[in-house]
């Protein structure tokens, strides 16, 4: 079901991964598959090991080449005509594609590349119309936090997202459309099982 998200990861104070996702964003689609690579043994030390390696993309310099080659051998929003390279395809569909949600984590714990290159998609949180789930894994805390959409009140002063500008695209005659609003907080040192976990959202 196309139900977006986001899934983000937060060390050393600052977001490594804010990756977007067009499906199965409730608790029981991407949050489940969280939750479940959370709790695989040893998936949060080899997350923390490979998330040095990551960064997300600028719009300039050799970022700037590479996704100019990339989109004309493929457009952005198409498939045809497809004439990317095999690592330009090993590439998009390792870390970039809209339908890997939570897999991004499972590939970047397990990847042996030297640098891993993403989008940042974190300003996706403040349009709760469109982004109706969001995760976020924040290593300095030690924390799984669930965000839900569809959220027509500022969001509190301190909470996550609370700074994030109100999105124009969200706004109607009658109402406004504002970041996440938080739903709970898990301790990464003890997850809950799959049903508490869905109990509790």
């Amino acid at each position: 079901m196309g139900t977006r998200n986001l899934i983000a990861v937060m060390m050393d104070g600052e977001y490594k991964v804010a990756q977007y996702g067009q499906w199965d964003g409730y608790p029981d689609g991407q949050g489940r598959d969280i939750l479940e690579f959370l709790t695989g043994e040893g998936n949060i030390e080899k997350l923390k090991a490979a998330l040095p390696r990551c960064r997300f993309w600028g719009a300039e310099g050799r970022d700037k080449e590479f996704l100019a080659e990339y989109n004309k051998n493929c457009p952005e929003w198409s498939r045809d005509p497809d004439n990317r390279t095999p690592e330009q395809i090993r590439w998009h569909r390792t870390y970039i594609s809209r339908d890997l949600a939570a897999k991004v984590l499972k590939n970047i714990a397990e990847s042996e590349d030297p640098e891993i290159l993403l989008r940042n998609s974190i300003d996706f949180a403040g349009d709760s119309l469109s982004c109706e789930w969001a995760y976020v894994v924040d290593l300095d805390k030690g924390t799984l936090e669930v965000y839900q959409g569809f959220n027509k009140a500022p969001v509190p002063a301190g909470e996550r997202f609370a700074e994030f500008p109100l999105n124009e695209r969200a706004q109607f005659d009658d109402c406004r459309y504002y970041a996440v609003k938080h739903r709970e907080t898990f301790q990464l040192s003890a997850l809950p099982s799959v049903d508490d976990f869905l109990a509790a959202l």
